[in-house]
């Protein structure tokens, strides 16, 4: 027994110091600096203790940026898996063409996000822009700037990532669905079930798993959204579009390297008890069924 209990902590050993070098020390250096006034003028890093913080918590630009990174990842949460969900019910079904059409829902997923973000630039565009042209024919005369206009801005950095990620979305699901017993559904028949009945009590206890999973990376990633939102408006106009990683990433342009670690601090925790509380509910719930 002694022998296989070191046997087991040595398999784990390469693990554990990949894990150690690449995340977690780099996680405590990071926490230490963001009780510093590191930059790039200063000659020498001065602890500061919660200076950072209060900064962060104080300035009302702060605020807004978190309000709409929270936006975007609370609505392109729900537009996603509901989509994606969709999707997955729709080509679940014996048709000849859903190898094909899960196929092209799933294209989007492997693009690069920098190459999306410039691509809907173009198509967005309030001039020469391809919806906009679109729209001109069928009557919509009045150019709409999705990307200028700050009511909008957001509402189409988030039509975006639900155009690109719901078939990533309706994998899981589909994934999910696989595991349904078609004898539930022939039994719900028998008993008289319409359409929503069948989902609502066969369906969905089943499909749970994917659910939680879906909506636990759909909101990590949405609360991470960087270079999509960068690479089309830069956070612009003004910081309408800006989100916590965009501040982030100008706070380290700009050298104030202790102020943007203090954010990426703030974050990693938020991001921390998202993923524990939602791990720790669908264990509470899988263990009482």
């Amino acid at each position: 027994m002694k022998r296989n209990k070191t046997y087991s902590k040595l398999y784990i050993m390469p693990a554990f110091i990949i894990f150690f070098t690449l995340f977690l020390l780099p996680s405590i250096i990071g926490l230490f600096y963001s009780f510093t006034n590191w930059n790039v003028m200063s000659e020498h890093i001065k602890f500061i203790g919660f200076d950072n913080y209060k900064s962060i918590f104080s300035d009302k630009r702060m605020l807004h940026v978190f309000g709409n990174t929270f936006f975007y990842a609370i609505l392109t949460s729900l537009l996603k898996g509901a989509f994606g969900l969709l999707l997955a019910l729709a080509l679940n079904r014996e048709i000849k063409t859903r190898n094909f059409l899960r196929t092209i829902f799933f294209l989007p997923m492997i693009l690069s996000n920098l190459i999306v973000g410039l691509v809907f630039q173009q198509i967005f565009h309030p001039d020469t822009g391809v919806l906009n042209q679109f729209l001109n024919l069928i009557g919509i005369t009045s150019n709409i700037g999705w990307i200028i206009e700050p009511n909008l801005v957001m509402w189409s950095c988030v039509a975006i990532e639900v155009w690109k990620a719901s078939g990533f979305n309706m994998v899981i699901f589909l994934a999910g669905l696989q595991l349904v017993p078609k004898e539930m559904y022939e039994a719900s028949e028998v008993d008289g079930a319409n359409g929503w009945q069948k989902f609502k009590s066969v369906t969905l206890p089943f499909i749970m798993p994917s659910v939680m999973i879906n909506m636990l990376l759909n909101v990590i990633s949405g609360l991470k959204v960087f270079d999509v939102i960068f690479a089309l408006t830069n956070g612009g106009p003004g910081r309408a579009s800006e989100v916590v990683n965009i501040t982030i990433f100008k706070s380290f342009s700009m050298g104030n390297y202790g102020y943007g670690t203090a954010l990426n601090t703030i974050m990693f925790i938020i991001l921390a008890i998202i993923s524990v509380s939602v791990i720790q509910f669908y264990t509470k719930n899988e263990g009482v069924e």
